[in-house]
């Protein structure tokens, strides 16, 4: 075998290696855990894995880029950790202070009581008030179950998160934040979890 075929050999070899040391991240491998995910709707209809082109993205890009171990999959039997997201009803009750004004006109006549002269007037009395009312609005109820399959193929339960639906007040001024892109927030600290050990530790399972 010549020089440089040798060479080529060697760099051959020694490339799984490199590979495996890029892809780590704090001593975890690249896609240690895979996840997929269900969702299901207000009115019960069942979507499997992720529709939205630009949530996609967003996984596997920027999700992945923090947590590079753990890695969406499309619906798969294979996939054994499953994110369930159900959306249900809520309303929201809460107080506002409404202000009232309001206007009255006036009329009359002064007297200067030194020269005895009359003048008369006219102006607007102006009072105001307040009152305390209460008002609600609905919104959704975002719910993410992280689910696992036993060797009998049956689903268990190992953490869930919830997160208000809730990215505008009542005067429709944007919150912005979690509630802005509920979804979202949900996926990431299901990741964050998984990616902390979560499914490795049988403590933090939910209790039925």
């Amino acid at each position: 075998m010549s020089k440089a075929a040798l060479l080529v050999v060697l760099a051959l070899a020694a490339m799984p290696l490199r590979l495996a040391a890029k892809n780590k991240d704090s001593g975890r491998p690249r896609c240690a855990s895979s996840y997929s995910i269900v969702q299901e709707d207000k009115l019960g209809n069942v979507q499997q894995g992720l529709s939205n082109p630009k949530n996609v993205k967003w996984v596997n890009k920027e999700l992945e880029k923090k947590y590079p171990d753990v890695c969406y999959a499309p619906p798969n039997p294979s996939v054994t950790t499953v994110f369930v997201i159900t959306v249900t009803p809520a309303t929201y009750n809460g107080t506002r202070v409404v202000t009232h004004t309001e206007s009255t006109p006036t009329s009359g006549t002064v007297t200067d009581t030194s020269t005895g002269q009359t003048a008369t007037y006219e102006g607007t009395q102006t009072s105001t008030s307040s009152t305390v009312v209460p008002y609600s609005f609905e919104y959704g109820k975002f719910t993410l179950t992280i689910e696992t399959f036993d060797t009998d193929g049956k689903p268990v339960v190992r953490r869930r998160f919830e997160q208000k639906g809730i990215y505008h007040t009542m005067y429709g001024i944007p919150l912005g934040g979690r509630g802005h892109h509920p979804v979202k927030a949900l996926i990431e600290d299901a990741v964050k979890w998984i990616h902390e050990g979560g499914l490795e530790d049988p403590l933090q399972s939910v209790r039925q």
